[in-house]
This record gives C-alpha cells, structure tokens and sequence, in this order.
C-alpha cells in the first residue's frame, strides 16, 4: 500500500514494514461485553490478551502506560490514571475524544516504545496492541509491569472489536459501572444521530472516508472498505458505504489512484481523514488534473474535513463521528 508517513500512516504499516518489531503470536481476548466485576478494594483480575497471555492484576490499575491510541483514549474516558503514553505529540494533533494531562510522560513511539522511559513512570499497567512492543521487549517491559496486549482491529466485526476493547479496559481499571454508563451513551448518540438522518430524507445516502496522499500530479488515497470502524458506525446511522473493496483483514483499508474514484457513485459524500498538523487543502496539487475535476464530489464540492476525529478509537470517538457525520449528511 503506498501511504504518507504520518503518524496514523506509520503504525497501519507496522505490521507489513516492520515485521521484526511485530510480535507473531495472537489468540483470543477472554473477556465478554461486561467484562468481571473487580472489587476496588484489592481482588486480583486476571486476564488473557489477544497474544494469548493470562495476565493477572493484584487489583484494579492505578498507575497506566498506553502504547497506542484507542487505548489511551478509552483509559481516559473511563477515568484512569495514565502515568505515560506513546507519542503524545501525534495523539493531540489527531485525536479530541479525550484529552490527556500535561504531566503525562511521552514514552516513545507506538511501535517502539522506550524501556527506559517507561520504568520511569512507574506504571502497574501497560497497555497495548499486539504490534506495540517489539519482538522481545515484552519479557523486559514484564519486569516493570503487567503488559496487556489487545487486539488492534478487527475487519469482520469492527464494532463488536470496539467494545471487546472497551469494556476488557474497563475490567483492568475496575471501572464497570463507568463503562456502561459510557456505552449507554454512545448508543443514545447513534440512535439520535440515525434520526437526523432519516428525519432530513437522507437514509442510503453513499459515503467514504479516505486519506489522501497526493505527491505532483500522483494521487493515493486510503479507502475505508464496509469492515473499517468509520464505514461500521455510518452504516448504523442509516448511510451506505460507497467503496466497496473489502481491504485488509483487521482495518478495512485498501489503496486507489483518482481513476478508482471514478466507481464511486455519483452522490457521494466524501469526508477525508486530517489532523492539525496536516496540509489544508491537501487537493491543491490536483487543481489542474481532468479526470480529479471531473469527480461529481468534486464539481459539487461535496467533500468534507474529518479532523483530529481518531477514526480507529473506542466509544468517545465514535460519538464524534457519528455527530460530524449525521449533522454534514443531514444538512447537505
């Protein structure tokens, strides 16, 4: 796949450009919608994460390290104490679902997180996904603390994925109640956000979000197929995913040049994936390209921004793009 090289970009691509980093074991999450209740007062909680490991807690987490995104923003959500995370700089600049303190120590990148920072923050948790921790770290970062690797994303059921995650989180930090109070939030937010939609007429309305990469006159973008998070939630809403190519196993994702755009149906909204940090109008070198202007979506200016929404997360940011996604729908 021929991708930028930012940050989002470079995890994605971690598991196929960095392969002696990636850890080659996986299994299955024992953990159901609700997760165990723990006793805050001390009862152990034990665990078995997507590389297969049983990992037992003495107790709730009060001291957590993250190592990817979904997760920090979940710990957050859920009220937990973060103590580090990996790449703080890059989280703020595409993530706002939840905002993390500023004492909170950066430990590194997402794939290649720092022991020694790390062991400084002193956490009794490190969470991550499998990918987070290169090819025997794990035995070294077990010497500081429990690691919870979780699974990354998962194609085939990408909303079930979301709340696996969610709610093993929540069994790790004690925070059961909180997470459901959470959930019964987001399906209230989809719920109303599917009433818009349907109230302004604008049911089986085809959408897309890519990420465009857009070097001269050459032009990739990243499509997000049925099985990606973003086309799951806007398929709840009542809207219809306009590409339609299955992509990989766990994201959803595959790649087209401009002349795959010409497939798309002729009313489709399309919503391109950005951050802060991100050119405004990464478009602007296609201005004199015939077949890009030729695009309906283009003529009609029907293209919207999706910034600093972290379309790969947990609950808090799917309520952020199911409200972005019914009020432009909606309104359009």
């Amino acid at each position: 796949m021929t991708l930028t090289t930012s940050a989002p970009v470079r995890w994605l691509l971690a598991a196929a450009t960095l392969s002696t980093l990636a850890l080659t074991s996986c299994g299955t999450t024992d953990v159901d919608g609700g997760g165990q209740n723990a006793d805050p007062a001390g009862e152990s909680i034990t665990v078995t994460d997507y590389a297969g490991e049983e990992v037992t807690l003495e107790g709730p987490a009060q001291r957590v390290v993250t190592l990817e995104w979904a997760q920090t923003e979940n710990v957050e959500l859920l009220g937990g104490n973060h103590v580090g995370m990996a790449d703080l700089e890059g989280y703020e600049a595409w993530a706002s679902a939840a905002e993390v303190d500023e004492d909170v120590v950066d430990v590194g990148l997402r794939t290649e997180p720092s022991l020694e920072a790390i062991g400084q923050a002193n956490p009794d948790l490190i969470l991550g996904v499998e990918g987070s921790v290169p090819d025997g770290l794990r035995a070294d970062l077990e010497e500081i603390a429990p690691v919870v690797l979780q699974e990354p994303a998962d194609a085939s059921d990408p909303l079930g994925h979301m709340e696996r995650t969610f709610f093993q989180t929540a069994e790790l930090l004690g925070a059961q109640e909180r997470a459901e109070e959470i959930w019964a939030d987001y399906e209230q937010t989809l719920d109303e956000a599917g009433q818009q939609i349907a109230d302004a007429g604008a049911e089986d309305t085809p959408f897309v979000v890519l990420y465009p990469s857009v070097e001269g006159n050459t032009a990739t973008f990243r499509m997000h197929g049925p099985g990606a998070l973003a086309s799951a939630v806007g398929e709840e809403l009542g809207l219809s995913t306009a590409w339609e190519d299955e992509g990989d196993p766990e994201w959803g994702i595959s790649t087209s040049d401009v002349e795959g755009l010409m497939a798309l149906p002729e009313d489709t909204e399309i919503f391109w994936w950005t951050a802060s940090t991100e050119p405004e109008n990464p478009f602007a070198p296609l201005k004199d390209s015939a077949a890009w202007n030729s695009l309906s979506f283009v003529e009609q200016d029907r293209m919207y921004p999706v910034e600093r929404i972290w379309i790969y997360g947990g609950p808090g940011s799917a309520m952020q793009w199911a409200e972005y996604v019914s009020e432009t729908v909606a309104g359009s």
